[in-house]
């Protein structure tokens, strides 16, 4: 696990990243809409169950900082994009953005640190295997058609969910240690997370439909059930071995391409010293 520096420009970024499947960009613009709220959320669990953990465990205490530290650079980077999606149209975003806001604020005003804790593990569960199917069996993106920062902001995010996949894992054990609590987490957040994404995302397309941005709605109808087909057919089988009572998630294989996409990151949108972003002064 490391911390990158990433800084992507959105200035050239193009509303269906995937031009021959607008379905499968506007899905993930809308599960991007709201990360700037989740994550921070996933942060202040962390951060709080820091202090909690036995002395001795140096190492995931470390682990932890970095885990906050890259999903500090991620909903930073999505806020950028969430800016993007809201210049380009669709009003009910902010309806819909500030439910999920209440939500999380809720958790940590009315429910308590395992219950947050729980949560943030049942997305932790989720995060990794949808990181998978992303990077290696999303054939949306393997089209020729594909190149835009909003591609390389999933790629670069979702490969480092797998980086840090036993975080909350191993934080929630060490705390807590309770199986049947960890499976509540899981079977609470990971529907309350994708009706959002889901519900989000079909309303984008709507108004695409709606505008003119996508033709043919039949055809976009069968385009958006065939995504979300293969995306259960991949998760869920991998949801299910998760909740077998010795799931480490460190025995999880490798996403292919996870390393070449986090190297290609850092080469194309590491953050730039401030002495090279701007011109000396004379």
């Amino acid at each position: 696990m490391k911390v990158r520096e990433i800084d992507i420009d959105f200035s050239q970024a193009k509303l269906h990243w995937t031009p021959e499947d607008p379905e499968f960009a506007q899905f993930w613009n809308g599960t991007s809409t709201f990360l700037p709220y989740l994550e921070p959320f996933l942060n202040r669990t962390v951060r709080a169950g820091i202090d909690m953990l036995p002395p001795e465990m140096t190492e995931l205490r470390e682990d932890c900082r970095i885990f906050i530290a890259q999903e500090g650079r991620h909903y930073k980077n999505h806020a950028k994009l969430n800016a993007f999606l809201r210049a380009s149209g669709y009003p009910g975003l902010a309806a819909r953005e500030a439910k999920m806001k209440a939500d999380y604020e809720r958790f940590e005003k009315e429910k308590g640190h395992k219950y947050c804790m729980g949560y943030a593990e049942g997305f932790e569960t989720l995060g990794p295997i949808i990181a998978s199917f992303f990077l290696e069996g999303a054939r949306e993106l393997d089209k020729a058609t594909v190149d835009d920062p909003t591609a390389d902001l999933w790629r670069w995010h979702l490969a480092e969910e797998y980086e840090h996949r036993h975080v909350a894992n191993y934080q929630f054990h060490a705390i807590y240690n309770s199986y049947w609590y960890r499976l509540w987490g899981i079977c609470y957040s990971a529907p309350h997370m994708l009706g959002y994404m889901i519900g989000t995302g079909l309303y984008m397309i709507n108004e695409d439909r709606k505008s003119g941005r996508i033709k043919d709605p039949w055809r976009s109808r069968l385009r958006f059930a065939g995504m979300m087909g293969r995306l259960f057919t991949y998760i869920v089988p991998r949801v299910i071995t998760s909740l077998h009572p010795k799931y480490d998630p460190k025995d999880l294989p490798e996403p292919k391409r996870c390393m070449a996409v986090l190297e290609h990151a850092e080469t194309r949108w590491a953050r730039k010293p401030a002495s090279a972003a701007a011109p000396a002064a004379v």
